[in-house]
């Protein structure tokens, strides 16, 4: 389902009241009376949207990028943009589960490679001097500095007794999976979580 939060003709129209209640509201009960459908997946660029359509029992687990919800934004770019983040995560899922029996490990958690080195940034004293902001050693030209990663809250897999026993995500037996930049975009907190047994289950 597409709703889009931005609309010439009517600003909000899918959260309008109708009756007492918002206008999305009517196309999730058709969908949902229709009995066809094991998954009902919204796709919209409005995080009130987003919240009322959660608030009837829909999926919403992105938000849509702002080039796909425009006024002349085609509606089959919007679609196959779900479709495919649909797939990916699936993959990211199972690659994830992957990399837990081929390194023997006790948890996988997914990361991407950050978008400025780390060794750039700093805090600021309260005169904001910059002095010494950055160390020496690292004033070196982008192509010299380390690839550096962080945490993107995509994929974590467990196995159950280990994650039961340390209640600890980050221990020596973790390891990392890299899943790509445009994959790692921070949208409504999104986590795939996978507790496995010792058996593989």
């Amino acid at each position: 389902m597409l709703a889009r939060g931005g609309s010439k003709g009517i600003p909000n129209k899918n959260l309008k009241l109708l009756r007492g209640k918002p206008l999305i509201y009517y196309t999730i009960k058709a969908v949902q009376d229709s009995g066809v459908f094991d998954r009902f997946i919204l796709s919209t660029d409005s995080q009130e949207i987003s919240v009322v359509a959660k608030r009837y029992g829909v999926e919403v687990p992105f938000l849509r990028p702002e080039e796909l919800a425009k006024d002349d934004s085609p509606a089959l770019d919007a679609i196959e943009h779900a479709l495919k983040w649909i797939v990916r995560t699936a993959k990211d899922i199972c690659s994830g589960i992957k990399v837990l029996f081929e390194k023997n490990a006790d948890m996988v958690i997914s990361v991407c490679q950050t978008s400025h080195p780390p060794y750039w940034s700093n805090v600021l004293p309260d005169d904001h001097s910059l002095k010494g902001f950055i160390k020496p050693e690292h004033l070196r030209n982008r192509q010299e500095v380390p690839v550096t990663y962080r945490l993107n809250g995509a994929i974590y897999v467990a196995k159950w007794d280990v994650f039961y026993e340390k209640r600890n995500w980050y221990e020596q037996n973790t390891y990392a999976y890299i899943m790509p930049v445009e994959r790692s975009v921070d949208i409504d907190f999104k986590l795939a979580e996978l507790l496995l047994r010792e058996q593989g289950i």
